[in-house]
C-alpha cells in the first residue's frame, strides 16, 4: 500500500543547479529522492512546489513523494535529515494523499531578496545578499558612507513597489526562455525592509503572489533597483504591465543568490474541491 509524505525542505541553493532534476547536475529534488530511496529500498519521486534556479535559496520549500514504506512523520524528518546534505534540511514532515502533488496546492508564495548596501563586503553575506557595494547608498537612512557615489532613493522604490501589486500582466517581467501563454499574474504584496532583521545594511524586497514566472522576483528586484538609481520611474514600471510590454535593458535580472524562497501557502486543491460540491 502506497503512503504519501509532505515535507517542508530548508536549503542554501549556492552549490545546487536548481531544484528540479537535471542530467550530470547536482540538484535538490536529486538529493531528496536519493535520502528518500535510502529509507524506502525502492525508487521515489519527489515533485517539488516551487522550481527554483541555480543558486536561488529556500526556507519553505514544499515536496512530496509516494512511498511503500510506513513511517511516523517525525521518524521520516530524522531519517530523511540522516541522509542528506549540510546544505539541504527537512524542516517538517507530514502525511498526505499518495498522488498529491503540491504545485498545484499553491494558494501563495513569498520571495524575499536581500541587497546588501555598504561600502564594504560582508563574507558572511556573499552566498545570501547581493553586495552593491561603492555604487549603492540608501538615502536618508543610516546607511550613508561618504565614499558612496550613487543613492538609492527609497521613496521612489516604495511608489514602484505600490505599482505591482494587483493583477497584471507581467510578461515584461520573466526570462526570454519562458514562452508560456498565460502572463497574468496577481501579487498581493510588493514590500521594501531597511534594516531587515536588525542588520543595518541589509534592504530585503518581499514579494507575495499566487504564481511567478521563470526569474520573475529577481527582475522585479532588478527594476526596484534601477529606480533606486534613478534610471527608471514609477510611471515607467507602471508602463511595464501590459500585454504590449517589454522589458527595458537597463533593468537587470538581479543575482540569484539574493533570493530566497520564504513560505508557500497552500490549500488551492481544497478550495477547488469545495467550489465542486
Amino acid at each position: 500500500m502506497d503512503h504519501g509524505v509532505v515535507v517542508t525542505v530548508a536549503y542554501d541553493g549556492t552549490a545546487f543547479s536548481g531544484f528540479q532534476r537535471q542530467p550530470n547536475a547536482r540538484t535538490v529534488q536529486a538529493v531528496l529522492e536519493h535520502a528518500a530511496e535510502k529509507i524506502a529500498q525502492h525508487p521515489v519521486l519527489v515533485r517539488g512546489c516551487s522550481r527554483t534556479d541555480a543558486g536561488v535559496h529556500a526556507h519553505g520549500q514544499v515536496a512530496a513523494f509516494a512511498t511503500t514504506r510506513e513511517l511516523s512523520p517525525r521518524r521520516w524528518l530524522l531519517a530523511l535529515n540522516r541522509y542528506l546534505p549540510d546544505d539541504v534540511a527537512v524542516q517538517d514532515a507530514a502525511p498526505c494523499a499518495p498522488g498529491y502533488d503540491p504545485r498545484f496546492d499553491a494558494l501563495e508564495k513569498v520571495y524575499r531578496y536581500l541587497f546588501h548596501v555598504g561600502y564594504a563586503r560582508d563574507p558572511l553575506l556573499r552566498t545570501q545578499a547581493y553586495h552593491l557595494g561603492r555604487y549603492a547608498r540608501v538615502r536618508n537612512e543610516e546607511l550613508e558612507l561618504a565614499s558612496v557615489r550613487v543613492q538609492l532613493d527609497l521613496a521612489a522604490m516604495h511608489e514602484a513597489c505600490t505599482r505591482l501589486v494587483g493583477t497584471h500582466d507581467f510578461r515584461a517581467f520573466r526570462a526570454a526562455d519562458d514562452t508560456r501563454e498565460n502572463t497574468l499574474r496577481t501579487l498581493h504584496r510588493v514590500e521594501l525592509l531597511p534594516a531587515w532583521s536588525g542588520h543595518s545594511r541589509l534592504l530585503a524586497l518581499e514579494v507575495q503572489g499566487t504564481a511567478f514566472m521563470k526569474n520573475m522576483v529577481r527582475i522585479i528586484a532588478g527594476t526596484l533597483l534601477a529606480v533606486g538609481r534613478g534610471k527608471v520611474t514609477a510611471d515607467d514600471v507602471s508602463a511595464l504591465l501590459g500585454p504590449e510590454a517589454k522589458r527595458l535593458a537597463i533593468c537587470e535580472t538581479a543575482p540569484a543568490h539574493g533570493l530566497t524562497l520564504v513560505r508557500v501557502k497552500r490549500g488551492r486543491a481544497q478550495l477547488h474541491a469545495q467550489a465542486w460540491r
